[in-house]
């Protein structure tokens, strides 16, 4: 009886956890995977680290919604999981394959400056979600702003590798945006249904979705690497960098999946996708002083110039939403 109270209890006071604040919190914990997932991607590859960081996030949800006897039990998990296939699986995979082709600063621009528009259009079409235009100026302000804050600087030829980087970093957008409305889609199914779960339920039933993906481009990538391998001893010592990502990884999987993934999922519970995107795509500035301060990386004139825009249009976002 003590727990159940002691759930109904967080269960009210996340409900009042407004969605602006759910997307906000998203942006924070995000940067933070972010710069876990660097670290551990160095150690281990894009692949591995991706695969390592989905299996422990997969459980920790677990975890915590399975005791409580949610999981599957609400109409709109088959939407959950779909959108986790896509949006987390496929798009998650694509851009650890843009990332070493064009660098992590062309590939997040790509990835969310293209994002929200796309789920914007996509709501429109298919959910016929409108927008106010003081909605729409604000949004694209704050891509303007992200976009002037991450460009690259001039000088930097492409090489072999950029257009499929390129098309790898749109892949990985546009499989973001659809997996953002399929999730909206689901809460209106849910709604409509048993109960609407909340934002870890709909996390956990988004990551099993995706797993199953990640898990063969894990798969997949082990045996091009022992069909390549040409038996030579490695100098490092495979279980040895395990260890030494293993709380890189555990980070990645906690701020990025179980507490990024369940408040994006309350903010899209109540907003539309192209609002939530807008502001989760401050998550590259947020990055700047946390790369400031572990990579001694100072930001730019034009990086903090563009901060400043993206921050004041998010303001007004919040302020007329």
């Amino acid at each position: 009886m003590r727990a159940e109270l002691a759930d109904c209890a967080f269960a009210r006071q996340f409900a009042k956890l407004d969605p602006v604040l759910a997307a906000c919190l998203t942006t924070i914990c995000w940067a933070a995977s972010a710069v876990f997932a660097a670290r551990s991607s160095r150690l281990l590859g894009g692949t591995e680290a991706n695969f390592w960081r989905l299996t422990v996030a997969l459980v920790l949800l677990g975890l915590w919604v399975l005791p409580r006897g949610r999981g599957l039990e609400n109409d709109g998990w088959p939407w959950f999981a779909l959108s986790g296939l896509v949006g987390i699986g496929l798009g998650d995979t694509a851009l650890f394959q843009a990332l070493p082709r064009l660098g992590p600063r062309l590939t997040i621009l790509l990835v969310t400056c293209f994002t929200p528009p796309a789920a914007a259009v996509l709501e429109w079409v298919w959910l016929e979600t409108t927008l106010r235009w003081d909605q729409i100026v604000c949004g694209l302000c704050t891509l303007v702003g992200v976009a002037l804050a991450l460009s690259p600087g001039h000088g930097r030829g492409a090489d072999s590798g950029w257009m499929a980087g390129v098309s790898w970093a749109l892949a990985s957008a546009v499989a973001g945006a659809v997996g953002a409305v399929l999730s909206r889609v689901a809460y209106g199914i849910a709604a409509a249904g048993s109960a609407v779960p909340d934002g870890a339920t709909a996390a956990f039933e988004r990551v099993l979705g995706g797993y199953g993906v990640v898990a063969l481009a894990w798969y997949w990538g082990k045996r091009a690497i022992f069909a390549t391998s040409t038996g030579a001893g490695q100098p490092d010592d495979p279980a040895a960098r395990r260890r030494r990502a293993a709380p890189w990884i555990l980070g990645n999987a906690v701020s990025g999946l179980v507490l990024g993934v369940s408040c994006y999922q309350w903010a899209l519970s109540q907003l539309p996708a192209g609002i939530v995107l807008a502001v989760v795509s401050l998550t590259p500035l947020t990055i700047i002083p946390l790369a400031w301060w572990l990579e001694g990386d100072r930001p730019t004139t034009r990086s903090l110039i563009g901060s400043i825009i993206a921050v004041a249009s998010v303001i007004g976002l919040v302020l007329i939403s």
